[in-house]
């Protein structure tokens, strides 16, 4: 007897039902389909991923499925590599096409996708690739990008026709049940209580909330290190998942009266295409300085330093005990909640590269891990200009002594991370190591590190040595050729209505 033809829609960091065009091409094709997620051992074994990342992605699916089910759809979970599952499905049934969304992602995702390429050039199956980001692959990518993306976003979303779909339930007679997922780990199942939740109406909720009562705040407070801050979008994740698409966010953004604050929000999310454009085209950013010769002095100077000395810096900095309170805070409620301003991270990075002189691939991994809102194509063109590795941009070389005192209100921010230090006048909050022994008989019970480093050596010695680098002849001489490469910056979109 022959075998039922169906199509396939592959759900990665795209976890929704909206504006989603795998599922509304598949709903077109009128064959039937099968809606699947699968858990790939080997990416989750992948050296940035974190317990964190994999219970936002079962809880989106867990609302993903309660969604499908209104349509009497069933939604499929796998353990398996997609590979071996979809060589499992073909024992079932004959597979025509498998749709997903283009990724942009980590190496090991890159190299898992051309090995799938292969393999359904070889087995006769279509598998279509379609954008929900402005990204475009290789070299022509980088022209013209301003136009090409503001051209997508103001494109109308894809629309799913539920009416025509003709669902695929895999019983247990098939071939590939023996690959379903039964059981999940313990972790991924039990909710952090200061960790964001995922799910797609969960990020709609949460959008519909920003825009309506905290954007008008968004330009005056976008970089406070307040977790609960009202100007804060935290939509970082739910875009990062795919819970929403930037799509969706700027539609309904320019739907609302123009303002500046509207105007201020817009660009951060032009810049999130811009960054996973960079990391598009040119993948090896994620190991690698983009500019050869700065990378090639960073690894010099790496083989000078003491490694145990390094390894006490390290330990310091990634449990937030260095004895600088904003960036222990920092650091401490990323470790809990998986998030802190783009300010916080900035200083995170400039303070482990620039003053302690950690290997930036390290320190850009161990944040990948935090960050409940990791997303490679903007995370690891950040780290390379925050660590001044272009050799173009500007060198940023935050003073962890001198930035928290810039706002007041940061001190509450310390308050409640570094809880040692609560009992202190808020200017000796930012600089415990200037209590006089006559003060530190009145806190007696102060348990907090002594500086680490003298910020204040470090600093001056970050600057002398990286603005020499970026003026050295190799340096400079590789400028040109990166410059030429790089994508149209998007400093003059603007949302239009």
């Amino acid at each position: 007897m022959a075998k039922t033809k169906i199509n396939l829609v592959w759900l990665k960091r795209d976890l929704r039902l909206e504006d989603h065009a795998p599922l509304a091409a598949a709903a077109e094709a009128g064959l039937p389909t099968l809606i699947f997620y699968t858990f790939e051992p080997s990416q989750l074994q992948e050296a940035h991923q974190d317990a964190r990342h994999a219970r936002f992605i079962v809880q989106s699916l867990t609302d993903l499925a309660q969604q499908l089910e209104q349509h009497a759809i069933q939604l499929l979970v796998f353990w398996s590599e997609i590979q071996p599952l979809l060589q499992q499905l073909r024992e079932d049934f004959t597979l025509v096409t498998l749709f997903s969304h283009q990724e942009t992602g980590l190496a090991a995702s890159f190299a898992r996708d051309q090995q799938l390429a292969l393999w359904c050039r070889q087995q006769g199956v279509d598998w279509q690739e379609l954008a929900q980001h402005p990204v475009q692959r290789g070299p022509k990518g980088r022209q013209q990008w301003r136009r090409q993306a503001k051209a997508f976003w103001s494109a109308p979303q894809s629309c799913v026709n539920w009416a025509s779909w003709s669902p695929v339930r895999l019983g247990p007679e098939h071939q590939a049940w023996s690959l379903k997922c039964q059981r999940l780990p313990r972790a991924w199942l039990t909710p952090v209580a200061d960790q964001q939740m995922g799910g797609s109406q969960r990020a709609q909720a949460h959008l519909r909330h920003f825009l309506n009562e905290a954007l008008p705040f968004y330009r005056q407070h976008i970089g406070s290190s307040n977790q609960e801050s009202r100007s804060t979008s935290r939509l970082s994740a739910y875009l990062a998942y795919g819970n929403l698409s930037v799509r969706q966010v700027i539609q309904q953004l320019t739907a609302q009266a123009p303002s500046r604050p509207q105007s201020r929000f817009y660009t951060r999310l032009a810049w999130q295409g811009h960054f996973m454009q960079k990391f598009e085209s040119d993948w090896r950013i994620e190991q690698e300085a983009l500019n050869p010769a700065v990378g090639a002095l960073w690894q010099a100077r790496q083989a000078e330093l003491d490694p145990s000395e390094q390894d006490r810096r390290w330990q310091a900095w990634s449990t937030g005990q260095t004895g600088f309170p904003l960036v222990d805070a920092g650091m401490r409620a990323l470790i809990q909640t998986g998030f802190v301003s783009f300010r916080l991270r900035a200083l995170l990075v400039s303070f482990a590269c620039h003053h302690l002189e950690l290997d930036w691939r390290t320190v850009a991994l161990h944040l990948a891990r935090l960050f409940l809102d990791f997303e490679p194509g903007i995370h690891y063109p950040q780290i390379q200009m925050q660590v001044g590795l272009t050799g173009f941009n500007t060198l940023r070389i935050y003073n962890p002594v001198e930035q928290p005192r810039h706002k007041e209100a940061q001190a509450a921010f310390i308050q409640q991370w570094v809880p040692e230090l609560s009992p202190l006048p808020w200017p000796l909050l930012h600089q415990p190591w200037q209590l006089t022994p006559l003060e530190k008989q009145f806190y007696p019970k102060l348990d907090y590190p002594e500086p680490i480093i003298d910020s204040q050596a470090s600093g001056r010695a970050a600057r002398e040595r990286l603005w020499t680098w970026q003026r050295s002849a190799p340096v400079q001489a590789w400028v040109p050729r990166l410059l030429a490469t790089q994508v149209e910056a998007p400093s003059r979109l603007r949302a239009s209505r």
